[in-house]
């Protein structure tokens, strides 16, 4: 069964399934229409490199939101999927931002790598290094590994976003 969700000012459907940013999910479930519209995104090239100079130079803060700017690139298919504002602003929320970063990241890999499947091609980016990456930051002096770690995951998301962006 299908509902109509209103986001930036256009009608979507979602599916109502029970993960279709599972890797698992049969994506031959959707119709022609539903797997166009859900192929819409609007990434565009920027430097990989750049993001992990500017993530370095600017203490985290870019990268924050620059990746939280890039919920609202792709197309909102699940009813709880979010916007740039609510992933950003909820980063402000004490104690909810614990588990708020987990959904952040590990969602915005989701939809990209729905991107990917959408287009007959493999995941670029991996869940488990992700959630990996985040669990370490909160263990101290593990979290050190983490000046190299979380470069490395905004770098391969940013790629990941790039090639999206090559393909259209």
């Amino acid at each position: 069964m299908e509902t109509p969700i209103l986001s930036k000012g256009q009608t979507q459907t979602h599916v109502n399934a029970e993960d279709i940013y599972n890797p698992a999910f049969n994506l031959g479930t959707l119709s022609e229409q539903q797997k166009a519209n859900y192929m819409r995104h609007t990434f565009t090239n920027f430097p990989t490199v750049l993001v992990i100079v500017l993530h370095f130079l600017t203490g985290g803060i870019f990268s924050f939101i620059y990746l939280g700017l890039k919920h609202s690139q792709v197309p909102m298919i699940k009813a709880n999927d979010f916007s740039a504002g609510k992933a950003i602003g909820f980063m402000f929320i004490p104690f909810f931002n614990l588990y708020w970063i987990f959904m952040f990241h590990v969602r915005l890999v989701n939809r990209i790598n729905l991107q990917f499947r959408l287009r007959g091609q493999q995941e670029a980016l991996s869940t488990g290094f992700a959630i990996t990456v985040l669990i370490l930051s909160f263990i101290p002096f593990v979290n050190l590994i983490n000046v190299i770690l979380y470069p490395v995951l905004i770098g391969q998301i940013q790629s990941a976003c790039n090639r999206l962006a090559d393909q259209q």
